[in-house]
């Protein structure tokens, strides 16, 4: 037997007993975890995801498909414990599927493995969090398979991947809309993959197909609801909130004319800045009890005053057919305000969102109260009626060790963020990178130009909170733990060569 096949072979056994282990380790952990925190964890998203599966919504406020995600399970069951548990098993299998990916392609040895081991199936982060009904888990557990899929057409594309992969992320596109720039590296894996013109055509072609069926389709069930062909109103409001973060900063100084269709709309803004007011930034988020979306939510806002002005003071406001309409017009006022007022919007938008990146607000994961308690409105009678609850109080101390076991996470998440950067630069400037195999070299830089991707389109766009990170932090660790391999393996490398040299010498 020849040493490859001795290798290949080891390897095998070796990643067998690998997720032998996690399968066994998973059923365990989530039996005693259930054991404890027999109810679901349910804030205020839960409440509209659970609303719209109740209603059978087409549209909502929030993407659709975790929605659709609840109904489905529904068909089976309305339990809730089999809602996460399938949330959760869903997420150890990609897990197992990741940790498949990165063996093959980028053949880490036994400490690594052991290492990313832990990370992946041992993490009580992922544990607690597949137990809210929450997008976060099925996001980051589609994410995770997409992002194999497109490792997998790297180094070995299959023609089945053509539909997996679009199905895919069609699906992912309809739970979270923070994939908007997933498409753009779909093409750029067609186009480095090996595999036929005809086939990379095909592939790009059924892609954008089924998004633009998605997204046409919700166009025009946005214009059914709210009366304006859109596909996403939430964008519009937080669009315009994240621009009056900005301008609170400048309202007393600024006299920039705007065009006459918000002039009613930025003189509320103006009155409201200069006289009292809730004074909010992104630079104190763990203080905005929104975390970043005051203006979409505040009642004292300018943009809820705008929408009580047009549809009247006694307007529901949590009603979706009547913010809806909002979304494009607020959306065109705050790009009108961020463009003209470029330099503010990166002091007080981006820099702030900077820091929320790399030290993420906990959020929910921090010690909020209203994960064990049902709410007492129509949104909580339909929560209560979906999976029969009638209570989700749980005992204080696991309440208290949840606040605990949690509470480093933000620290956490900062020190994988800084090994990722610094190894990724020490990796780049030894240029070792370039004598790796070509399916190596351009996976590595796969994934290392998704998360830089990820992180450039998160600071533009919103706040980040703990919740939001979970797929490319996984990605960024395992990504840092690569780098350090392939740099400490160039370093002996060199350590040989020169003690080969002297001896020679």
């Amino acid at each position: 037997m020849s040493l490859p096949s001795i290798v290949l072979q080891s390897q095998r056994s070796s990643t067998y007993y690998y997720i032998t282990t996690a399968i066994i380790v998973t059923f365990i952990i989530w039996f005693i975890f259930k054991l404890i925190y027999p109810y679901p964890f349910i804030t205020i998203d839960s409440y509209y995801y659970i609303g719209a599966a109740y209603e059978n919504s087409a549209v909502g406020s929030w993407p659709i498909g975790y929605s659709k995600f609840i109904r489905l399970v529904g068909y089976i069951s309305h339990s809730h414990k089999l809602l996460v548990t399938v949330q959760y098993f869903l997420l150890q299998a990609s897990f197992i599927y990741l940790f498949l990916t990165i063996h093959n392609i980028f053949q880490i040895g036994k400490w690594q493995s052991i290492i990313l081991f832990i990370f992946l199936f041992l993490n009580p982060l992922f544990i607690y969090g597949s137990n809210h009904i929450m997008s976060d888990i099925l996001f980051c557990s589609l994410a995770i398979c997409w992002i194999c899929q497109l490792l997998w057409m790297i180094k070995r594309p299959q023609p089945y991947m053509i539909f997996t992969q679009a199905i895919l992320l069609t699906i992912i596109f309809s739970i979270r809309y923070t994939a908007l720039y997933f498409p753009l590296f779909t093409i750029i894996v067609y186009i480095i993959s090996p595999q036929s013109t005809w086939r990379k055509i095909a592939g790009i072609g059924l892609t954008f197909l089924l998004l633009g069926s998605f997204i046409q389709f919700t166009r025009i069930k946005m214009e059914e609801v709210g009366g304006v062909r859109q596909f996403s109103s939430a964008g519009g409001w937080k669009q315009a909130s994240n621009a009056l973060y900005m301008y609170e900063h400048i309202a007393a100084v600024d006299n920039t004319p705007v065009p006459d269709k918000f002039k009613l709309l930025h003189q509320l803004t103006k009155n409201y800045f200069n006289g009292p007011h809730t004074h909010v930034d992104l630079y104190n988020i763990d203080q905005d009890f929104t975390t970043g979306s005051f203006y979409v939510a505040a009642y004292e806002s300018p943009l809820m005053q705008y929408l009580r002005i047009k549809l009247g003071e006694n307007a529901d406001v949590f009603e979706f057919k009547n913010i809806a309409p909002f979304g494009p017009f607020f959306n065109s006022y705050g790009t009108y305000l961020i463009i003209h007022h470029p330099i503010p919007y990166l002091q007080y938008v981006v820099l702030p969102d900077v820091m929320a990146y790399l030290f993420p607000f906990p959020e929910i994961y921090g010690t909020p109260n209203d994960l064990y308690y049902l709410w007492s409105n129509h949104l909580g009678e339909m929560a209560k009626s979906w999976f029969g609850l009638s209570s989700i109080t749980i005992p204080k101390k696991f309440i208290e060790i949840r606040a605990v076991i949690l509470s480093p996470y933000p620290l956490l998440f900062f020190i994988i963020h800084a090994i990722f950067i610094l190894s990724l630069i020490a990796l780049i400037s030894q240029k070792q990178y370039r004598q790796w195999d070509t399916h190596t070299r351009k996976s590595y830089l796969f994934i290392s130009a998704i998360c830089i991707a990820n992180f450039l389109f998160t600071i533009l766009s919103a706040a980040s909170v703990l919740r939001f990170q979970f797929t490319f932090i996984i990605i960024e660790f395992l990504t840092a733990l690569i780098s350090i391999t392939f740099i400490r393996n160039d370093k002996e490398q060199i350590e040989k060569r020169v003690l080969s040299d002297d001896l020679h010498n």
